[in-house]
């Protein structure tokens, strides 16, 4: 949900990459029900691990798990880091996918809008 909120919210600005530590292989239908719902598109989302993505580029690196997602992810990869302690909804009811949906909504809405002012401060 992270990548496809933060695609819709970024547009062309943001190269959204998001990778779980133990990735199923598939994405639940209830996490691209939430997004549809809320708008938001679902094209080219799968489930992917951190050997997945190219990481060397990376600006700034999410933790969903908090401090200890990045007990798993090498101190080289990303300048910024964020730790969010934000729940999987995998096996939660719709409420909670919805829940969830909105607390990423929220932090992303933050953390780009952040972002492209310290943008325009530098230009």
């Amino acid at each position: 949900m992270a990548e496809a909120i933060t695609r819709a919210l970024g547009g062309e600005r943001v190269d959204a990459r998001s990778a779980g530590l133990n990735p199923l292989g598939w994405i639940a239908d209830q996490t691209i029900q939430t997004l549809e719902a809320r708008g938001i598109a679902t094209d080219g989302l799968f489930s992917k691990g951190l050997c997945d993505i190219h990481v060397d580029d990376i600006d700034i690196v999410v933790s969903l798990l908090g401090q200890r997602g990045f007990d798993h992810i090498p101190a080289s990869v990303g300048g910024d880091r964020q730790a969010w302690d934000i729940s999987d909804p995998f096996g939660e009811d719709d409420d909670f996918y919805f829940e969830v949906a909105r607390q990423l909504d929220h932090r992303i809405r933050e953390l780009l809008a952040k972002e492209f002012q310290q943008e325009l401060l530098s230009s």
